[in-house]
């Protein structure tokens, strides 16, 4: 008999079976994305950046958002999600980086 994570069962469809869904554990080195079918994702996990409005609409923060080679998005608590708008391009920044160059004063300046 195969072994049910009841953590990866989110509701009943209608017929009271219960629907499975994919989801993260772990961290670090013991990060596993354990899939519906009760199987170990063996693809790779990226972590990407977001960015987060405040509650308060004053300012926002970084957080992060899980990627999968396949193209599975999962928040930071495991949980499938949907593409979020809001991420950060890396390439963008890298670009910005590279750009900036050391001023007469000692500032650095783009």
């Amino acid at each position: 008999m195969k072994e049910v994570l009841i953590s990866n069962i989110r509701g009943e469809d209608e017929y009271g079976q219960p629907i499975f869904i994919d989801r993260i554990y772990g961290s670090g080195p013991t990060q596993r994305l354990i899939q519906k079918d009760a199987t170990v994702y063996q693809g790779t996990l990226t972590k990407r950046r977001i960015t987060v409005k405040r509650l308060t609409k004053e300012g926002s923060f970084n957080s992060h958002v899980w990627e999968t080679a396949d193209g599975r998005w999962f928040d930071r608590g495991g949980m499938p999600i949907e593409k979020p708008q809001q991420l950060v391009n890396e390439k963008d920044e890298e670009q910005q980086e590279s750009t900036e160059t050391p001023s007469i004063d000692g500032n650095t300046e783009t």
